[in-house]
Order: C-alpha cells, then sequence, then structure tokens
C-alpha cells in the first residue's frame, strides 16, 4: 500500500500536489511579501491575527484548523499570523490590531474594516464566510416590491437600477455588497430601460442620494462606503463591542423598538449641528431602550421616559433634558460639548460610573498587546 502511494504522488504534477496542499490547511506565511502574494488575486483572504503565547489564540487557532475543508476552492484562503514575530510586528500594527486574536477579511483585495466579532465556533465561521463568498442580492421585479422597500424607514439601503443582471455595472454592484453587508441592505430592482444603471442610497432621515461617478468597482466602492453607515447606527449586545472599543465617548438616543420617528429627528439633528464632531470626538447611536433597561436602571430612568438623550463618557454619564429640545437650535452641540468638558474635568453629575465600559472587550475572550509590552518590558 505505501509503495502505491509513494508510485501515486510520483506521477501526479507538483502543481497539482501543491493546489491540494495549499486549499486544505491553514497557511502561515513567512514574510508581509509572502502573505501579499498569497493573498492577491482571491475573492476572500480569511487572516486570523494572533500570538503564540495567547490562550485565546491557541483556542481559536485550533478551530480555524478545521476551516480549509470546506473552501477548498482557489478563491478562499484563510492565514494565521504571529502578531509578536519581528516579521509581522508592523503588519499588524498597521491593521489597527490591538488583541488578540482578531479576524478580519480582505475581500476582492479590499482590506474589510470590520473584523468577525462572531462566535468561535466552527459552523459560525463557516457560515459568516459563506455569506461573503456566496454573496446574493434581493431582485425586486416589480415596483410594487421597490416602493416596498422604499417605505422601509427602519434601515439604510442601497438599489441599484439595472437592465439586467448580466450588466457590468451590476456585477461590481455585487461585489461591493459583499464588503458592507452588515452595514446596509442591498437590493436590485431589473427593468430594461436604457438610463439605467442607477445606484442609490435610501435613508429616511436624510433622503436619497445618488451615485453619479464612473461605474467601476472602485469608485463604487468608495462610494458606498462613504455613504453607506448611517450617521447614526443602531447598537445592539451583538455590535457592542465594535462601539465601545473604540472608547469615544457615546452620544445615545434610547427609543421604543418601534420608535423610528425619535432617530430620524435624532439624526437630522446631530447632521446639523455636531456632525463635525463625527467620528473623530463622539460617536451618535441609537438603541432599543427595551433591550437596554439596566443602563436606563442604572440612571434611575425606565422605558416610560423615552425617547431620551444621554452621553456616555466610559466615565460617568449626562443626561439631555426632554427629547423635544433637541429641536432648539444650537441645544445639543451646547450639551455636548459641556458633557465632554466636564467629564474631562471630573466634574461628574451623580458620581456613578459607566455602565457600557462593561460591554468592551473582555479578558475571557482576548489578550491584549499592552499586555504584552509590559511582559516585554519587565
Amino acid at each position: 500500500m505505501i509503495l502505491f502511494v509513494l508510485v501515486f504522488i510520483s506521477l501526479v504534477p507538483n502543481k497539482f500536489l501543491f493546489y491540494f496542499h495549499e486549499h486544505h490547511k491553514v497557511l502561515r506565511p513567512n514574510s508581509v511579501a509572502e502573505l501579499r502574494k498569497t493573498i492577491k488575486g482571491r475573492e476572500l483572504a480569511v487572516i486570523v491575527f494572533g500570538a503564540k503565547r495567547c490562550r485565546h489564540s491557541n483556542h481559536l487557532e485550533h478551530i480555524v484548523n478545521e476551516l480549509p475543508q470546506y473552501f477548498n476552492k482557489s478563491n478562499v484562503v484563510i492565514l494565521s499570523l504571529d502578531c509578536r514575530s519581528e516579521n509581522f510586528t508592523k503588519y499588524c500594527a498597521d491593521n489597527n490590531i490591538n488583541k488578540f486574536p482578531t479576524m478580519k477579511m480582505v475581500y476582492l483585495g479590499i482590506h474589510m474594516k470590520t473584523e468577525y466579532r462572531g462566535q468561535r465556533k466552527v459552523e459560525a465561521i463557516k457560515s459568516y464566510i459563506d455569506k461573503l463568498v456566496d454573496n446574493e442580492i434581493p431582485i425586486l421585479d416589480d415596483i410594487d416590491k421597490l416602493i416596498e422597500v422604499r417605505a422601509d424607514n427602519n434601515h439604510r439601503c442601497v438599489i441599484g437600477f439595472f437592465s439586467s443582471t448580466k450588466n457590468d455595472v451590476f456585477q461590481n454592484f455585487k461585489k461591493v455588497s459583499g464588503i458592507f453587508h452588515e452595514q446596509c441592505y442591498f437590493y436590485a430592482f431589473i427593468n430594461d430601460v436604457q438610463q439605467l444603471p442607477v445606484i442609490a442610497v435610501r435613508d429616511s432621515a436624510l433622503g436619497d442620494e445618488i451615485f453619479t461617478g464612473k461605474q467601476d468597482i472602485n469608485n463604487i466602492y468608495q462610494w458606498v462606503r462613504d455613504n453607506c453607515k448611517p450617521l447614526v447606527p443602531e447598537m445592539t449586545f451583538d455590535n457592542a463591542e465594535e462601539f465601545i472599543e473604540q472608547q469615544k465617548p457615546l452620544l445615545i438616543l434610547y427609543r421604543n423598538i418601534s420608535d423610528m420617528e425619535s432617530v430620524n429627528q435624532f439624526t437630522k439633528v446631530v447632521n446639523s449641528e455636531i456632525k463635525d464632531l463625527l467620528p473623530g470626538s463622539i460617536t451618535a447611536i441609537h438603541v432599543d431602550g427595551s433591550a437596554f433597561r439596566n443602563a436606563l436602571r442604572f440612571a434611575n430612568l425606565t422605558v416610560e421616559d423615552l425617547p431620551l438623550i444621554q452621553i456616555d463618557t466610559f466615565k460617568t454619564h449626562y443626561t439631555f433634558g426632554n427629547f423635544t429640545e433637541i429641536l432648539y437650535s444650537g441645544k445639543l452641540r451646547t450639551f455636548v460639548k459641556n458633557s465632554i468638558e466636564s467629564s474631562r474635568s471630573g466634574l461628574y453629575d451623580d458620581g456613578r460610573k459607566s455602565i457600557f465600559s462593561r460591554l468592551k472587550p473582555s479578558s475571557k475572550r482576548y489578550s491584549f498587546v499592552e499586555e504584552f509590552t509590559k511582559k516585554d518590558e519587565l
């Protein structure tokens, strides 16, 4: 039997053996140059940024090792990097890696800003990758469905109008939708009209935005990147870590689950009064007050007080007056600036610490770069 295997291997072309070997294991490049060469031309590269001395990285490594068997195509590759290795220290820093392990995607050669923060299970990670690779856009094939989508005030939508799904611009649109599928809802309306294709962002608060640039993939990507993410996104327990990790004060609108009118009003005022403070100084978000009722209770408030606005600086929190007062010109901006200044000066309303600081990335899930830096200095 062994003799047969040896003879078989000797007869198989080296190129095939390399293909089989490469696409059934996690790749561990030895240099940044090798990493970039491996990524080039792939539809999707999954990069696990870890550290050998990190127990969380080692745990994820065992899980990730099982993934390549499900992606034996040349368009998907999974790589693992040791960020503590001198070969990748700078590359990890350039990619803003501040905790281990961090899993990021390179889709169509573009480094996605978002990272995978879901369950560390083979099935969960595989499902996430499948959605990227097998990305399908809902097709709106009649005017009633288009009207229904445009009437949806709960989500920010990117709608492409095309004469055919075989259109090159449609294919570019589809690829870009995979990059931003977590930030926007994408739809395609197919109609045989000569003026097409047209791409637009539908925003219930700020109106529609029409793409007028050159319709190649780079320009579509840049435009969607700038227009897809809502000015005031929703924070949930699933994505809270992403907002908290930035450690920028949160301007929070607590609202009832079905109350999108207050979200629209809030978004318009944020756009007109404090847009210049976003995202450098503060992050504006809205949350379902019933889901975050513990945060309300912490401030001696209940869902009966909704809608309401707070600033949480991760040191303390400040509550805005009556919600309708945001309509008074300049009042929200004054509240934001005064609250941030008071927090910096140590002037707290009630001396209570922020409850949202508890939602930051946990040491039960990550090891942090600063921990390794301190150990190296000892």
